[in-house]
């Protein structure tokens, strides 16, 4: 059944007003129930065009009301993408084979199945049901550890392009046996529990790998690395973050291995300035590059990697060099002479001996910055950032804060953002206080005059609410913490971006 509109005029102006009813009411359902009566005088087409407002649950209940509905509410067209996060806890393994068999069949392509159980059975119905089934994301998932579960060539999902078990616990083991299975990967993740008798093995055939996010797993250390490496030389975005057992040592070999890599996430790992030495960056395509909490690099692993990436469109280096706080030279040493044409996220939070001469150099050589963080650096304090604002004036989000708390009144911080950055969309105040009408009256001019701000963020671990409108318009302040939610964008080429497109 094709989406095609009636041309029929009246039924086109019929159309339009009933979409446009339907899609502003929130018990859709309920509506279209009221309007029982009209259902003989409406096409299949507009019907068609009214479910589309409905999620996967109302449509289960639409197509309880006759068999039209019934027919049209299980149209291809709606059950190309399932996400079952929302009410996974009520399937159960017949339930989720009766929708594979009724709804899903030849039609499913991206599936997200929840906390719901993989056994051998809906593995083997997706299998043999779902042929077009490219994309499946696991998420606090449990696999059956059932000896049915033989990962026979006929009982998993064949030509899958992503597969993310970052979230998943359960026997892995079945996978040794697929590799021919993984031919069409483009997309993995694996998670905390992914055993290293299946790395690097499972990804002997995974030519066309592109993006690899191994977030806080175990089983990847350099060695397995620089295996998958010499098997995915395709590679595009690898993500290390929380990999206790990578230091970096074959860094060298992987970039050398897959140089097409432009985004490499080695937050909270034991990356050290050797490893860093060891790569010829200038050859490499990096844009994208994280070493937040790698606390055994040094000034001098920074000074390289800042001397010589210049095509960095995003760089993050929170909490850099922590363990060394007390025999480190001041940031002060880092001079680069080349200019970031396409950086446009610096996030540097956290950098206790960031100098406020560093961070001028590097401002001044960023013409296209619209994101940056600084805080608790107690080199760069307010008046300092604030002079610095004509460097970035085309900031969108700001997140600043000084490593003592000050009011917000006692600097002219605020009122350097209203001249200089007039494109800013989101600011941060970190550690400021709120507390007297001066402070409020430089909220409500920051709101007032930057036409394009949608969200002043106040992160202060005392006061709750701070009114800053005429209106009563209050912003809750939240707690002041390592690991506070950002404003910051995260970098663009990772598998959290590609399995947005699953919800």
């Amino acid at each position: 059944m094709s989406r095609r509109r009636t041309s029929e005029p009246a039924f086109g102006n019929c159309l339009s007003n009933v979409a446009t009813q339907a899609k502003g009411k929130r018990n859709t359902v309920a509506w279209i129930e009221n309007k029982k009566n009209t259902e003989a005088h409406l096409p299949d087409s507009l019907i068609l065009e009214i479910f589309c407002y409905l999620n996967k649950r109302q449509l289960g209940v639409v197509a309880q009301v006759s068999k039209r509905w019934r027919r049209i509410a299980y149209d291809k067209s709606f059950w190309h993408t399932l996400d079952l996060t929302a009410f996974s806890q009520n399937i159960d393994e017949a339930t989720m084979l009766m929708m594979i068999q009724t709804r899903l069949v030849s039609t499913l392509n991206c599936l997200n199945l929840g906390p719901v159980k993989l056994t051998a059975k809906i593995a083997k119905d997706l299998a043999r049901k779902c042929p077009d089934l490219k994309r499946i994301v696991f998420r606090s998932v449990a696999i059956s550890g059932d000896p049915a579960f033989s990962g026979e060539s006929k009982q998993f999902p064949a030509a899958l392009e992503l597969m993310d078990l970052r979230h998943c616990r359960g026997n892995f083991q079945f996978m040794k046996r697929l590799p021919r299975h993984f031919t069409e990967m483009r997309y993995i993740g694996l998670g905390a529990e992914f055993s290293s008798t299946l790395v690097p093995s499972i990804f002997g055939k995974m030519h066309d790998l592109r993006v690899l996010d191994c977030t806080d797993c175990e089983a990847i250390d350099d060695s397995a690395l620089e295996k998958i490496s010499r098997n995915c030389r395709q590679l595009e975005s690898i993500c290390l973050s929380e990999c206790k057992n990578f230091a970096g040592t074959t860094l060298e070999a992987v970039l050398k291995n897959c140089k097409s890599l432009s985004t490499l996430l080695m937050r909270f790992t034991k990356l050290a300035d050797r490893a860093i030495l060891a790569v010829t960056w200038e050859t490499t395509v990096i844009k994208e590059l994280d070493i937040t909490g790698c606390y055994y690099v040094t000034t001098t692993g920074l000074t390289t990697l800042l001397s010589k990436l210049p095509q960095l469109a995003y760089f993050k280096m929170n909490q850099c060099g922590f363990r060394h706080i007390l025999n480190l030279l001041v940031y002060q040493e880092i001079r680069p002479q080349i200019n970031f044409s396409l950086l446009e996220t610096l996030d540097l939070r956290w950098n206790f001996l960031l100098s406020a001469e560093c961070l001028e150099c590097i401002l001044r050589l960023t013409p296209k910055l619209q994101y940056l963080g600084v805080s608790h650096s107690p080199r760069v304090g307010p008046t300092m950032m604030t002079k610095m604002l004509p460097h970035v004036t085309k900031l969108k989000i700001l997140e600043f804060g000084p490593l003592k708390k000050e009011a917000l009144s006692d600097t002219n911080f605020v009122k350097g953002i209203v001249k200089y950055c007039k494109n800013i969309e989101a600011v941060s105040f970190i550690n400021f206080t709120v507390a007297t009408p001066q402070d409020t009256a430089l909220i409500r001019e920051l709101k007032l005059k930057c036409k394009l701000l949608q969200d002043v963020k106040l992160c202060n671990p005392r006061v709750e609410h701070v009114e800053v409108g005429a209106g009563g318009e209050t912003i809750t302040v939240e707690r002041l913490l390592i690991k506070m939610e950002s404003l910051l964008p995260s970098p663009k080429h990772t598998l959290n971006v590609i399995t947005k497109t699953l919800c």
